[in-house]
């Protein structure tokens, strides 16, 4: 197993998991810009999580390097799809698509509004009081109580987070 896979970290992504052979393991090296509080993350897949470490600070951000055995990637049901921090809950695999019952998206940005683009797609501001992250979701389904997180930004739908 080898490859590469972003690194969330409070919801996120701010680095990648890159993995390579090393004799009968697979060594994982993770490296975020991040400097927060210490996290532990772990690797996801379709089958659940599997454990790498504790993140490191190191100069302009931090580290983990961890080799896995075969047994402790079987966890993950043969794939990875993400790194985040450790205890997360996997979200289920999306529903059949169904345009009854669909969350209605908040009306256009107000006039003035200037979100900054990031290479990962998310957008983010300062409204004044705190940092919105903005994260794109197609046909994002939420409860009823949450309509007001979705927002339509330049035509595309968007799920917003306070920070």
């Amino acid at each position: 197993m080898e490859g590469t896979w972003p690194l969330r970290l409070d919801g996120v992504e701010c680095g990648s998991v890159t993995a390579r052979r090393s004799g009968a393991y697979t060594l994982f090296s993770a490296r975020a810009l991040y400097m927060g509080p210490l996290k532990r993350i772990s690797l996801y897949g379709p089958g659940g999580e599997a454990p790498l470490g504790v993140l490191a600070p190191d100069g302009d951000g931090c580290a983990l390097e961890r080799r896995l055995t075969r047994r402790e990637l079987a966890a993950l049901g043969g794939a990875i799809d993400y790194a985040a921090e450790s205890g997360g809950v996997r979200r289920p695999d999306p529903e059949p698509e169904n345009d009854a019952g669909d969350a209605e998206l908040e009306a256009a940005p107000e006039e003035g509004e200037l979100w900054y683009s990031s290479l990962d797609g998310s957008l983010s501001r300062f409204d004044g009081e705190r940092l919105l992250v903005a994260l794109p979701a197609d046909r994002p389904r939420v409860p009823d109580w949450a309509k007001g997180v979705l927002r339509r930004i330049n035509g595309r739908e968007y799920v917003v987070f306070p920070r």
